[in-house]
Formats: structure tokens, sequence, C-alpha cells
């Protein structure tokens, strides 16, 4: 409390002294101008009505003044049209651009199709092959398994001139990696 009221007092030796300091100088005129156009405008019986709330004496009385609510009313209803319609702008514009893209979207795909179309129209179907149905088998076959494996990579040896052996066969274990974490040791492992 008592640095405020040092902050006034000083504050008001500092006015004091620019009041007497102006009305000395060549701005005594200016000085004099002011001060009668105040001293009119506080006698004037249309004074505004913010400045006649603040010349209440207490907050009491201000509270009481009818004027009072209806500024602040006012204030108050300003304010939340204020929000509401720059909220109504946001949620336009949000709108706006969404329909514009979906335009695009539709556009590309309108254009992807007209491809397609135009590449089909181009290039006619292969005929399809005749497709025989092979009954399923045992899984427990492995000596079949491991012999069409051989036959395989038989054939592919003799297209390169080397020979390869197969010395093992085993089932792969499904619970190993998923093709999620080969992704993930894939990504976090590659070379900058």
């Amino acid at each position: 409390m008592n640095i405020a009221y040092s902050i006034l007092s000083a504050a008001a030796s500092v006015e004091a002294a620019a009041t007497a300091e102006a009305s000395s100088g060549p701005w005594k005129n200016v000085l004099d101008a002011v001060q009668t156009a105040t001293s009119e405008a506080g006698s004037s019986a249309d004074q505004g009505v913010i400045d006649r709330i603040q010349a209440l004496p207490d907050a009491h009385a201000q509270l009481a003044d009818p004027d009072y609510w209806g500024s602040v009313g006012i204030i108050t209803v300003t304010g939340i049209l204020v929000v509401f319609f720059i909220l109504a702008i946001l949620i336009f514009l949000f709108w706006l651009m969404g329909t514009v893209f979906q335009n695009v979207d539709k556009s590309k795909k309108a254009k992807a199709e007209a491809a397609k179309a135009a590449a089909a129209k181009a290039a006619p179907a292969p005929a399809p092959a005749a497709v025989e149905e092979v009954a399923e088998e045992d899984e427990d076959n492995d000596d079949e398994i491991m012999a069409v494996i051989s036959a395989a990579i038989a054939a592919y040896a003799e297209e390169e001139g080397t020979s390869y052996t197969i010395r093992d066969v085993k089932r792969r274990d499904k619970r190993a990696r998923s093709a999620w974490s080969l992704a993930g040791i894939g990504e976090n492992t590659r070379p900058f």
C-alpha cells in the first residue's frame, strides 16, 4: 500500500511541475484553453454516461446506476456477437476448403478413370488361361515338397551353370516377425 501511495504522490508532483512550467512558459494560452474546455464539458448537462458513472463517489453507487448495467449489457452482447460472427466465418471457410478439395479429388479420379478406359480400349485383353483345379494334398508329405524344391533349384542351376545342394528343409516359424515388424526394423535401420 505504501508503494502505491508513493508512486501516486510522485506522479502528482511530476504533473504539478509540468503544469507550473506550462502556465509560465509559451504554452500558457494552450493550457488555459484546455482547462476552459474541460471545465465547460464538466458543467455541461449532456455529459457522457461513462463520465457520469466514473464521477460517482463509490462502487455501490456505480452498481446502483441503471446506465451502468446498460453499458455492461451492451459490451457483453457485442462481445458475444463478435465471437459467434468470427466462428461463423471460420466454419464457412473450412466448409469452402472442403468443397474445393473434394472437387479437385473428383476431377483427378475422373481423369484417372478416363486414362484407364482409353488404355483398355487401346490394348485388347488377353484370353484367360485355362485353370486346372488342384486337389489339396496332405501337407505332411515332406518328401514330395523336398523333391519339388530340389527340381526348381536344379532347373535354376542349369540356366546359370552352377550347382546347388539342399542340406535341410524346415517349416518357417510364422511367429518370427510380421510384415509390420519387418517394416519397422527396416525403417529404423535404414542408412541416412
